[in-house]
C-alpha cells in the first residue's frame, strides 16, 4: 500500500508515520468489512493506537476515507503525468504513449488493493462529502486524460481526431466500471491485466478513420 499512502513524505503532517498507519488502518478494515460496519475502534485497533489518537488526526471516519481518497488520487495522477511525460519523450508512437499512460493508472492502482477498494468501492458509501469528492475525482482524471488526447491530436493530426471532452468523461466511465467489476471480484492486484482493454477504448474512440 506504500505505493498509493505515504503521508510520511509530507513535512506539512504532524505525526506523518502514525497518521500514515491510521489511513491504512482503514483502508484495511474497510476491505474486511465495509465502511459502514468499520468504527473508529477497528481502524485503531489495525493501526495499534488509541481511539484518542485517531481523534487528534481525523475528525471521524468520513474525514478519514476523504485524506485516504484524496491522497491516493494525488499518488496516482502523479504517476500516471510522469509515465505521459516520460513517454512523450522517448518519442513513442502515439498508441505507445496512450498504453503507457493507461498502464501507469492500473499499475498503481493494483499496487495498493485494499485502497483501490476503498476508492472504487467504499467511497460511494460515505456521506455526500464523500461523493462530492469522488465527482472532483473523476473530473481529475477525465482533465489529465483530456490533456493527453489533445496533445496526441496535435501531434498526429493525421492520425488523431480531437475529441469532445464529454467523449472522453463516458470513455473513463466505461474504465472505472471495468476496474470496479475486477476490485469488486478481490482481484485488485490483476488489474493491469485490464490495462490494454483500457488503452483500447481511448485508442478506439481517438483514431481517425477514413
Amino acid at each position: 500500500m506504500a505505493g498509493l499512502i505515504s503521508p510520511a513524505d509530507d513535512p506539512t503532517v504532524d505525526d506523518a508515520h502514525r497518521r500514515g498507519r491510521i489511513l491504512w488502518a482503514l483502508a484495511e478494515s474497510m476491505a474486511e468489512k465495509g465502511y459502514q460496519a468499520t468504527t473508529i475502534s477497528d481502524i485503531a485497533r489495525v493501526a495499534r493506537v488509541s481511539k484518542t489518537v485517531v481523534y487528534t488526526h481525523f475528525r471521524d471516519k468520513e474525514d478519514c476515507l476523504l485524506e485516504l481518497y484524496s491522497r491516493a488520487t494525488d499518488r496516482v495522477l502523479t504517476t500516471v503525468r510522469e509515465a505521459q511525460e516520460q513517454a512523450h519523450e522517448e518519442r513513442l508512437e502515439w498508441r505507445d504513449r496512450l498504453r503507457a499512460v493507461v498502464a501507469a493508472y492500473f499499475e498503481t492502482l493494483a499496487s495498493g488493493p485494499a485502497v483501490a477498494w476503498a476508492s472504487l468501492v467504499e467511497v460511494q458509501a460515505a456521506g455526500r462529502s464523500a461523493l462530492t469528492l469522488r465527482r472532483e475525482v473523476l473530473e481529475r482524471y477525465v482533465d489529465l486524460l483530456t490533456a493527453v488526447a489533445d496533445e496526441l491530436a496535435r501531434d498526429h493530426p493525421g492520425e488523431v481526431r480531437p475529441v469532445e471532452r464529454r467523449l472522453i468523461l463516458a470513455a473513463v466511465g466505461g474504465i472505472n466500471e471495468l476496474m470496479l467489476a475486477r476490485v469488486e471480484r478481490g482481484d485488485a492486484q490483476h488489474l493491469p491485466d485490464d490495462a490494454d482493454v483500457a488503452a483500447g477504448v481511448l485508442i478506439g474512440l481517438l483514431e481517425r478513420r477514413g
